[in-house]
Formats: C-alpha cells, structure tokens, sequence
C-alpha cells in the first residue's frame, strides 16, 4: 500500500494485481468445485456427463473474426476432443443452463447443455474479462441468440452449439457495457 497522505491509503498496481490474482484463483476454484457437483448430480440422475476446463475463453462478436462464427469461444486441451466431438455427435441439446458469478474484472462461469431423452449432459467451465465482452453483449442480444464454439490451442474448430436465450449468459448487459465508458 501507498500513503499520499498521513490518513489515506491506496493500494499499488502491484498489490492490486496480486488481489485480483487472488481473486481470479479462488473465483476458478470454485466454478470448478460448482461443475464438478453439478456433474455429480446428473451422474446420479442417469446422465452421461462431459465436463470440459477451457485453458482459454474469449467473447468475440461479429466484428471480432469471422462474421458467421461469434459467442464464447472455449479453447479446451487436444485429449478431450474425440470426446467432446462424439458426445456433439449423438446430443440434440434442447436446454441450455448458465451459471456464473463475476468477481472484479472476470466473469467465471459453466454453460450446461442438456439432451434430456439421450440423457446427454455437457458442462464447460470458462473464464473472460469483462472489458472484452460488449461486443459479443450487444450481438447476442440484437440478434436474440448465442453461440458456444469449442476449439483446440491450434485453432481447430471441434463443434459449436446454439442457444436460443443471449439473457441466461448476460443477465446484467449494463455491467459489461460499463466498460465501454471505461476504456
């Protein structure tokens, strides 16, 4: 911390960096625990669970790269690919869960995507700046829609998912338009 006065403290760019180090840390822990258990449940209901830990999650809009492909793109490991392509394969996903906290600058969150009468279940845990999202806020929502897109490191492109409801993963568009004003 730094003193500009005998009463006021303020805290350094790199005391803040670590806090929100810290933050981000235990904000990942915990979305993951919260998969695991939701995966634990559909176990137990009879689903056949594949949970997914992006290593990279990025809100691009239309503007953003290829205007046919925008929403959250995942980058998840090479060695669950097949398996993530085989369960796209056989799932016809007819409902879409979004469960998300956000903590200082980052949005944790799982998207659960349900086949119901496959008793398929997909969960993918991801992680994203807020400042990076307006763009893909405001496409989702004109355009009433959203998409997952699942890919490897080298960029190849495994599968994408459609979701009828942009509002389930922006429930508070205000908050991430904030930082539009911020920049």
């Amino acid at each position: 911390m730094t003193r500009n006065r005998p009463d006021e403290t303020t805290l350094g760019e790199a005391e803040r960096m670590a806090r929100t180090s810290d933050e981000a840390r235990s904000g990942w822990s915990q979305t993951l625990e919260d998969m695991a258990a939701m995966a634990e449940d559909r176990e137990a209901a009879g689903y056949e669970v594949l949970t997914l830990q992006a290593g990279n999650t990025a809100p691009k809009g239309p503007e953003q790269g290829e205007k046919e492909r925008w929403g959250l793109f995942y980058v998840i490991p090479g060695d669950d690919a097949e398996t993530f392509q085989d369960l796209l394969e056989r799932a016809d996903f007819e409902e879409t869960g979004v469960y998300q906290q956000s903590i200082g600058r980052y949005t944790f969150i799982v998207t659960e995507c349900i086949d119901h009468d496959a008793e398929l279940d997909l969960l993918i845990a991801g992680s994203y700046l807020r400042r990076a999202a307006p763009d893909l806020v405001r496409a989702a929502l004109d355009r009433e829609g959203m998409y997952t897109h699942v890919k490897k490191l080298d960029g190849t492109h495994l599968g994408s998912i459609e979701h009828e409801d942009p509002s389930a993963f922006f429930p508070n568009p205000d908050s991430i338009f904030a930082y539009e004003q911020s920049l």
